[in-house]
């Protein structure tokens, strides 16, 4: 099968397991209305509003990350919020992660040499340093430049030794995407490759034995 289109597809898997949570939530909240009216109660009504919520917020940021990126101008005016939205979202019982935003001037400077792709790329380095690890306590995105050199840095920072390891088929998508089997859980590392690599730029990422550092580059 052809890389994009298996990519494609294992997106499209991925993309129904994240979904799948906050539906199925809705279809039996539905179904209970459909019972009778007895059957709805307060906890019904906050489950229903709750999980509509949740898939709403989750298509909302994968929209941006997955889509097609060829619109008229590159805008970064609402992706913090749909990130933050996002990450509330998926959030587990060990709660959200902190966003540490990269500054205007810098985000300028992504537009100015990736243009329309630049959203994207952005969002997708974010969704990537969010689960490179099992789990995040504080994901920080910044952008330096110099001369015509951008850098993307994001990292991931967790004070829970378990879930601090940087993921094996993460790293291999990156660092070695030819040894490393494509699947659902790491399909989208693949994609933010090939979406630093078409624009010209190189995508690493590192374990720096206190969360895991990813760097976009280009030069």
């Amino acid at each position: 099968m052809k890389t994009d289109l298996k990519i494609a597809h294992l997106l499209c898997t991925r993309l129904c397991h994240d979904l799948a949570g906050p539906i199925g939530a809705i279809s039996a909240g539905v179904e209970l209305m459909g019972i009778g009216a007895e059957m709805i109660d307060d906890e019904t009504i906050s489950l229903l509003s709750g999980s509509a919520g949740a898939a709403f917020r989750k298509l909302k940021f994968l929209r941006e990350a997955f889509g097609w990126s060829g619109g008229s101008s590159a805008k970064f005016d609402d992706l913090e919020r749909t990130l933050i939205e996002y990450i509330y979202a998926t959030s587990g019982l060990s709660g959200a992660p902190t966003l540490e935003w990269p500054m205007q001037e810098g985000l300028e400077r992504v537009a100015e040499r990736l243009g329309n792709s630049g959203p994207q790329i952005v969002s997708n380095l974010a969704l990537l340093g969010l689960e490179c690890m099992h789990s995040c306590e504080t994901l920080s995105l910044t952008v330096t430049f110099a001369a015509d050199a951008l850098d993307v840095v994001v990292v991931n920072r967790t004070t829970t030794e378990r879930t601090s390891k940087l993921r094996e088929d993460t790293e291999a998508a990156i660092s070695s995407p030819g040894g490393a089997p494509m699947t659902a859980q790491n399909v989208q590392a693949h994609l933010t490759r090939s979406l630093v690599m078409g624009t010209g730029g190189a995508l690493a990422i590192r374990d720096d034995g206190g969360g895991a550092v990813l760097t976009a580059h280009w030069p």
